[in-house]
């Protein structure tokens, strides 16, 4: 039988909206069944089940049930439960559909991206606003000849040729020295991370991640069938002293986010890096280190990348312009050892046959202006992170926080209480937040919230006063010693 909390994850904003109780909840289960959420055959919580987990009366979640039946979107027998219906045109979920699905429904930054309620902030995504220097390469790229990008292939896995020597250029003023045969194109940093767990994660194996960590690694693994190993995460990234014995249970993959953390913001140190890139040539066991987020600095200078420290070690640099630039320009690149990059590249021909040129035509010339774009960067996110924290002074003074060294997010801490309770109740307040439980694969870290920094002003200030009243609503009572919470600050 399906277990409520699974499928209030599906449930998105349900009780928004006017009309009865019973008409939005038979409104938002009929939604998720158009979406996928919930597949032909999937069961559905008792009645007294689901009315407790949305603290509803019984009668309300029974007349929703009927709508539904009456709808034809369930079926339900007598001593069998209730259940999504299935029809002759249905295609049986195969296991890695139930998979995606399942990763798909715990990922509220994901899911906010195709559903959105009227009317409320979403402190969810991490993304900016293009920065002037997209629309001048834009510009750029459009004034060139046809032939230019016509002189190419139409299709090319492995990135166009040009743009393979940007970024190998750009790794290498970096101090990680690279040629153009050690970079493989991605559509965005996500693609490089799904490539990855296609080539190298085969189903039921383990992959070590960060606790905290990227929600969108956690979901790409777990569509892929992995199973993840929890390796501590603190305010200076991961704890390296536990590397050693996590790497003789001999995973899979190692996945790290040493620039910036996602989502503490937290640096990893030189000494670090160099104690993680010895145990890899040591063990031999591939590191992926995502950088998507290195040119979000904030202060501190940034090390060199894991890989400059072990030149013939199995490490993976993934990349991306789009968090510094701008989001939609979907370009991403994996740097690693050329026999590594010839594979992932074949895997990436099987996925698109290549990314789109346009698009790679203009991230060669944004990245000769990376200097540039990043200390602009700078400036704005430091002035949209001191209002931020500005406002929680005011409106949720008794959250605390670790100032982050980068990125785009703020990891607060709640006094109190779970951030999961405190979520529909924000977003009857009008503000969509994340609790931090869905960045670690423990489901650790209930008191914690990730906010993003990166809308205007007069947004960002609506957005905390409303969560700041959703928070007076739900204020529990002061944690107990030894609850199921993790001190990260």
């Amino acid at each position: 039988m399906a277990k409520a909390p699974a499928l209030l994850e599906t449930l998105v904003d349900w009780s928004s909206g006017s009309g009865p109780l019973y008409a939005r909840l038979c409104a938002a289960l009929d939604a998720a069944i158009t979406r996928g959420e919930l597949l032909p055959g999937a069961p559905l919580p008792p009645e007294r089940t689901l009315a407790r987990a949305l603290k509803l009366s019984r009668t309300t979640v029974v007349q929703a049930y009927q709508n539904l039946r009456q709808s034809g979107r369930i079926d339900s027998r007598q001593g069998s439960g209730t259940w999504v219906r299935r029809s002759e045109q249905d295609l049986r979920p195969s296991p890695q559909e139930h998979d995606v699905t399942s990763a798909f429904r715990r990922n509220v930054v994901f899911r906010s991206m195709l559903e959105h309620a009227q009317d409320t902030i979403g402190m969810v995504a991490a993304y900016l606003p293009p920065l002037p220097a997209v629309a001048e390469a834009a510009r750029l790229v459009a004034r060139q000849p046809l032939h230019a990008l016509a002189a190419e292939p139409g299709y090319s896995p492995m990135g166009m040729p040009a743009l393979r020597k940007a970024v190998a250029d750009s790794l290498s003023r970096a101090d990680l020295p690279t040629v153009a045969e050690q970079v493989l194109i991605t559509s965005g940093a996500q693609q490089a991370i799904s490539l990855v767990a296609g080539l190298l994660v085969p189903r039921g194996e383990t992959v070590a991640v960060e606790d905290p960590t990227y929600i969108g690694a956690i979901d790409v693994f777990s569509a892929a069938g992995a199973r993840l190993l929890p390796l501590p995460a603190g305010p200076a990234g991961v704890d390296v002293d536990r590397l050693r014995p996590m790497l003789e249970t001999r995973p899979r993959l190692l996945y790290l986010v040493p620039s910036f953390h996602n989502p503490t913001g937290a640096l990893l140190p030189e000494r670090s890096r160099r104690v993680i890139a010895r145990l890899a040539a040591e063990f031999q066991i591939p590191v992926v280190e995502d950088n998507a987020l290195a040119g979000l600095g904030l202060g501190p200078a940034l090390p060199p990348p894991i890989a400059a420290f072990a030149r013939n070690a199995p490490i993976l640099t993934i990349g991306s312009p789009s968090k510094l630039y701008w989001s939609g320009l979907r370009v991403g690149w994996i740097r690693g050892p050329e026999a590594l990059i010839a594979r992932l590249g074949r895997w990436k021909a099987l996925a698109d046959l290549g990314s789109p040129l346009h698009t790679q035509a203009m991230v060669v010339h944004l990245l000769a202006e990376e200097a540039a774009a990043e200390k602009a960067r700078r400036r704005e996110n430091r002035t949209r992170l001191d209002l931020l924290t500005a406002l929680l002074k005011q409106h949720l003074p008794d959250w605390s926080w670790r100032r982050p060294d980068g990125g785009l997010l703020l990891w607060a801490r709640m006094p109190s209480g779970d951030a999961n309770e405190l979520a529909p109740i924000a977003r009857r307040h009008g503000v969509a937040i994340v609790a931090g439980s869905a960045n670690s694969p423990d489901h650790r870290f209930a008191d914690r919230v990730r906010l993003p920094f990166v809308c205007d002003a007069a947004t960002m200030e609506q957005a905390i006063a409303r969560l700041g009243r959703a928070w007076q609503e739900y204020r529990p009572l002061p944690r107990r010693a030894g609850g199921r919470f993790d001190v990260l600050v």
